[in-house]
């Protein structure tokens, strides 16, 4: 017989077995849900809200305020149609809602019907001088931005007294000289100042910038942002080589580029790098997202045993389990990445995880413990289909992650995915593509990000974790400049299916992990997110119209940004000129570096005060020394 505190301690042991299973039954359930459902019930900008380039009839103009005190502008600009300097600027455009005419001859200034606040964007090396000289001084003297993306050739300068003037040039030393680095100067993009000159022959393998260039030397009134770095032994710093500078005689501004910067992504910051400098401020949205993309891991498909055994002396799973995974907590913990992984169940036709896929759950859990999203690798071999893999996928997720919320997928083929969802994928498209909401590739489509279908955006990979490069650190500090935005990569294929000894764990965690606390990390000035926050800040920013307008005040001035279409939620990057914030109001802020703040805004009108900056002034000659050393160490 059972005595009643017998009993009462029998139905207390089997109520808490209860609670504790049904506990760890909504656990992983929860652990097996996605963050991403809360995207479900949000408005989601399509492509059709994309800004069209034609202000928008609900920007409503602050009292006191009329049109003729916006800061907006208009581009015209002059060179070849189907060339990347154009691509460029329509891109910049684009993001800055900036309206953009394209010429091929530059009128009459008296000919314009809006005349206000001009920039002028010329293709040098694609037009002829003749198509502009004679009509561009009277834009530039009624106060015109004017910047040559690219110059004529050398002898074409030489030869034309009055296009030489208008650049500021002086002499022409030669025709053609290699320097030893190029040194961007503090205040020209956003990180401050870089010099990329290999100090160590060890670090010659980062150098990929074309350092061969015309010889030019500027006038006084002109200010440097790029040159050309060579012998101090030999050379005055005064006679370097010109590559980015401004001319202002008069009530001019000129910019020139020396080099093709402007064919590449780096044309971007420096399209605002001249924005800035020839404006009291500057305003212009950003996206504020770093994404950091894991690919094809976990792989579930075990195709590579043999070879995973010999090299790891465990199973493909195994290893990711116990080897790979504690690396990738730890690089992403120690360096505050919101990580995407892209899970991938099989790249051959044969390979079949549907029985592998047990550790899903464990996975997941991990994966939302680090707040990040699991995404699919939608890699395949020339043996299998994107469709195969798509309907495969399908059966696989239905049983082993079917609460789980797939937002996001890579590819290395954006036009395959793009035919594969203009086709619909079979009759079946909705199950097999749908939920899927943004894409990501490695950079073989020249756009940062944008639309592939009404629904869908694609966002390229802008950085290679494994892969530093001045070139690539260039482009960072562009983009941090432009539209804040940047997506680092981290490929594990190669580390599943180890070809040579450099693919191995060890070897290339060992690679990302340096580059990723070091070069990258030193650019991590945006919020890290996820792919899907990221999406959605990308189309908040693609579809929504501004404009602001700068009003005096007693101890200062305050500028009123006007966002259309309820953008509540967006972010802007504001750079002042010796002035710091003092207040703000429908919106707040953060400061990134001296003279430049992150705005967030929470309103549709954000007024923010601006007062003289209490930083010491100092004068710092642009050609001081510099301790090479200490920088690199």
């Amino acid at each position: 017989m059972v005595s009643k505190r017998n009993f009462f301690a029998i139905f207390l042991m089997m109520f808490v077995v209860l609670f504790l299973c049904q506990f760890s039954q909504v656990m992983r359930d929860s652990l097996n849900q996605s963050n991403n459902d809360a995207y479900d019930g949000m408005y989601l900008p399509a492509s059709s809200d994309v800004w069209s380039g034609v202000r928008s009839a609900e920007l409503v103009m602050p009292e006191g305020c009329d049109m003729s005190m916006a800061a907006g502008r208009n581009v015209i600009f002059i060179g070849r149609t189907d060339g990347k300097v154009k691509d460029t600027v329509e891109t910049w455009c684009g993001y800055t809602k900036t309206p953009m005419t394209v010429m091929d001859v530059l009128p009459l200034y008296s000919s314009l019907e809006n005349k206000d606040n001009i920039m002028i964007l010329i293709d040098g090396a694609s037009v002829d001088p003749r198509c502009y000289i004679e009509t561009v001084t009277s834009y530039v003297k009624h106060g015109a931005t004017l910047v040559f993306c690219t110059l004529p050739e050398h002898y074409i300068i030489a030869s034309n007294d009055k296009l030489k003037n208008l650049l500021g040039i002086t002499e022409i030393v030669s025709d053609n000289v290699t320097v030893d680095g190029i040194r961007i100067f503090d205040g020209a993009l956003i990180g401050g100042e870089a010099v990329y000159k290999v100090i160590y022959e060890e670090d010659s393998k980062y150098q990929d910038l074309d350092l061969s260039m015309p010889w030019y030397i500027t006038a006084e009134g002109s200010k440097t942002y790029f040159i050309g770095m060579l012998d101090e032994d030999e050379y005055e710093r005064e006679k370097f080589p010109r590559i980015i500078w401004r001319y202002t005689g008069g009530n001019i501004k000129v910019f020139a580029v020396n080099g093709d910067y402007m064919k590449t992504q780096a044309g971007l910051g420096i399209l605002d790098m001249c924005l800035y400098e020839s404006a009291d401020y500057a305003l212009y949205p950003v996206v504020n997202a770093q994404t950091s993309v894991f690919l094809d891991v976990p792989d579930f498909a075990s195709e590579n045993e043999e070879v995973m055994q010999s090299v790891y002396s465990r199973s493909s799973l195994a290893a990711q389990r116990d080897i790979f995974l504690p690396g990738i907590i730890s690089v992403s913990e120690s360096n505050d990445i919101v990580p995407t992984f892209m899970i991938q169940t099989g790249y051959d036709e044969f390979a079949d995880p549907i029985y592998g896929m047990d550790d899903i759950d464990f996975y997941l859990e991990q994966i939302n413990g680090l707040f990040g999203e699991a995404g699919r690798s939608l890699r395949h071999s020339d043996n299998k289909t994107l469709y195969d893999k798509l309907v495969s996928e399908y059966q696989i997720y239905r049983y082993d992650a079917a609460d789980y919320r797939f937002r996001t997928a890579y590819t290395d083929d954006p036009e395959e995915f793009i035919e594969e969802l203009s086709a619909g994928s079979g009759e079946n498209g909705d199950l097999y593509l749908g939920g899927i909401a943004t894409i990501c590739a490695s950079g073989n489509d020249d756009r940062l990000f944008g639309y592939v279908s009404d629904d869908v955006t694609l966002q390229n990979m802008t950085q290679d974790a494994s892969a530093y490069s001045y070139s690539r650190d260039l482009i960072a500090r562009s983009l941090n400049t432009s539209v804040g935005y940047s997506s680092l990569m981290i490929d594990l294929q190669n580390t599943i299916c180890p070809q040579k000894t450099e693919d191995q764990w060890e070897i290339y965690f060992d690679g990302i992990f340096s580059n990723i606390s070091t070069f990258w990390k030193r650019y991590n000035i945006y919020e890290q997110t996820t792919l899907s926050e990221s999406d959605l800040r990308i189309r908040r920013m693609l579809s929504l119209d501004y404009e602001s307008y700068e009003l005096a005040e007693e101890n200062g001035k305050k500028i009123i940004l006007c966002v259309a279409d309820g953008a509540d939620d967006c972010w802007f990057l504001l750079r002042t000129h010796e002035q710091e914030i003092s207040s703000i109001s429908g919106g707040d802020y953060s400061r990134i570096e001296k003279n430049a703040y992150l705005i967030h805004v929470k309103s549709g009108e954000v007024t923010i005060h601006l007062t003289d900056s209490g930083d010491v002034m100092e004068y710092t000659n642009p050609f001081r020394d510099i301790d090479l050393l200490g920088d690199h160490e």
